[in-house]
């Protein structure tokens, strides 16, 4: 019986609505020619379909939310009809001003400023001083003002900007670059499938309060800084050179501070233009901010100190250590932790530490003469330090007329070295002693 009588209760209210519906709706277009459809059909042309919106069910009226996160100790669930039916849900914090969560929350998912919004709960309008009569799940009438604005939509969202007919369409793209920071020269602005000239005044067009444009963008790029997780949109100036551009941002953006901008993994050099690297629309371009890493460089009783930006080359290290010690750059042989450091890759790549130490070899295709001492004799191999231990062992084999390398063990310091390590990784010297031992499996 209970059940019944809510399914009634719903049902007369569904009714109420409709009513207030269509009043609003009349009094929303009083102002212009669009049929009441028009209008729907314009505001909510891209409508998203989000978590917490509510849906109606029109068999038996029955509501269902499809995101009830309420917490009945400090909230309360409310619901908002929109002019098109639509039913929002959401829900209020009792320690907090009942009516500025709503507006707040009416904003974030249907683009409407607070100022535009009329709230009514039954015949009564809401302000600050009534909205504690809300309770809880309270439906509220949700009325868009009348004023000279126009509804801006992009990438579903919309924006309502103030207008006054006699404006050309080159204000209307001011106010929406002060306003959303959409770049000025990148706006197609689109009314009834007409592209919109900048000299030309809205009336031309034949637009009017609660109109309904569509922003699309040209030579636009993406900018991410992930440091601060934050995303800038900018016009695409073919023939602007990187340093220009940086410049820019700078002016434009407080705190940048010196960066590298990157475009698929390469850095951008400022002497260069845009255009030079073929940057498509809607592109994302990476900003990084430059940072400098001390480490030395060892080399026999040689300790160089060295500071490098972490976006420049191991060949940038080489060339500095070719203008301090006079090492020719292609004689180095870099090395951090036991590998050799090539020549093209940035250093930020080999995540080289604060203060580390990397150490360097010249010329190590020069053959190193080492001793390798068995139980029952010694002999000399000729090996470099780029070459394996596995090298070596083929080189003893060869020497000594032995069938299996991998019979062998070789140990250096009492520290066994592995096939798959250079003898730079143990940091064997010329002239030094290795230890060999025999497998007696084989």
């Amino acid at each position: 019986m209970q059940l019944s009588a809510n399914y009634n209760s719903i049902n007369v209210f569904q009714m109420q609505s409709e009513q207030k519906n269509n009043l609003f709706a009349k009094e929303t277009m009083e102002d212009h020619n669009l049929t009441q459809s028009e209008n729907q059909a314009n505001l909510y042309e891209k409508e998203d379909h989000q978590k917490d919106e509510m849906t109606f069910l029109h068999q038996g009226g029955i509501f269902h939310n499809v995101n009830p996160s309420c917490d009945e100790d400090s909230s309360i669930q409310v619901f908002v009809q929109t002019p098109n039916g639509r039913i929002l849900s959401l829900g209020v914090n009792n320690n907090v001003d009942y009516l500025e969560q709503i507006t707040d929350y009416i904003q974030q998912k249907e683009g409407i400023p607070p100022k535009r919004q009329k709230l009514y709960l039954g015949p009564k309008i809401l302000d600050k001083i009534n909205s504690k009569t809300i309770k809880k799940n309270s439906t509220l009438h949700l009325k868009i003002s009348s004023s000279n604005s126009i509804i801006v939509v992009y990438n579903n969202q919309r924006h309502f900007i103030d207008i006054n007919l006699n404006e050309c369409v080159r204000d209307i793209k001011f106010k929406l670059l002060q306003e959303y920071e959409y770049p000025f020269h990148s706006q197609l602005l689109i009314f009834k499938n007409r592209l919109l000239k900048d000299d030309f005044k809205l009336h031309d067009y034949k637009i009017q309060k609660h109109s309904v444009i569509l922003l699309k963008l040209k030579n636009f790029i993406y900018i991410n800084q992930a440091s601060k997780n934050r995303r800038f949109m900018r016009n695409l100036e073919a023939k602007m050179t990187i340093k220009e551009f940086k410049k820019k941002l700078q002016s434009k953006y407080t705190g940048l501070g010196d960066f590298h901008l990157l475009y698929r993994d390469q850095i951008l050099k400022d002497e260069k233009e845009l255009q030079f690297y073929n940057i498509a629309d809607f592109s994302n371009l990476e900003l990084v901010e430059k940072q400098y890493i001390k480490f030395s460089i060892n080399i026999n009783n040689i300790k160089l100190e060295m500071e490098k930006e972490q976006y420049e080359t191991i060949i940038d290290i080489k060339k500095e250590i070719q203008s301090q010690l006079e090492y020719p750059v292609f004689k180095q042989h870099l090395f951090y932790k036991g590998i050799e450091l090539e020549n093209d890759v940035r250093i930020i790549k080999y995540k080289i530490e604060e203060d580390s130490k990397l150490f360097l070899f010249n010329n190590l295709k020069q053959p190193y003469e080492i001793v390798i001492v068995d139980d029952f004799d010694d002999f000399v191999v000729n090996i470099t330090l780029n070459d394996k231990i596995y090298a070596l062992k083929n080189k003893i084999c060869e020497s000594q007329s032995l069938l299996f390398p991998n019979a062998i063990h070789l140990f250096y310091h009492g520290r066994l070295l592995k096939d798959n390590k250079d003898l730079a990784y143990y940091n064997i010297q010329n002239y030094d002693f290795i230890s060999m031992e025999y497998d007696e499996d084989f």
